[in-house]
């Protein structure tokens, strides 16, 4: 019993330890503190992120950080909630979200249908 209640805890350390370097803390807020040759490096490691996963973004980093100015702009209590869902989203309701054999009509419906924006999580992001 010793051995297993170990096992276990030892499962769920390691776990927490993934999720939490996996777990985006940067938030929109973190985004707009940065100039705007930074904003563009920050969303160009996000679509090279995506890259590793095989999903593809046409659109480049100058296109998203307009998007994303002009969209905390209208909507400032967005900036607390992480950059990443911000971004997914954007690319996904401009059809940029592209991986072999995904429907995006379906990943739109699926992203955005899914529930309140701030219950969206890092994991989604493959």
């Amino acid at each position: 019993m010793k051995k297993y209640a170990i096992a276990v805890l030892a499962l769920l350390i390691c776990e927490s330890a993934l999720y939490a370097a996996t777990e985006p803390h940067f938030s929109g807020q973190d985004y707009l503190n940065l100039s705007y040759h930074q904003r563009a490096s920050v969303i160009a490691s996000f679509i090279e992120h995506g890259k590793d996963r095989c999903i593809t973004i046409s659109k480049g980093p100058t296109f998203y950080c307009r998007k994303l100015d002009t969209f905390y702009a209208k909507h400032p209590d967005f900036a607390k909630e992480a950059l990443l869902m911000t971004l997914k989203t954007l690319i996904i309701m401009e059809y940029d979200w592209d991986k072999k054999g995904l429907d995006k009509d379906l990943l739109a419906r699926k992203w955005l249908g899914g529930g309140s924006f701030t219950r969206l999580t890092s994991s989604s992001w493959g």
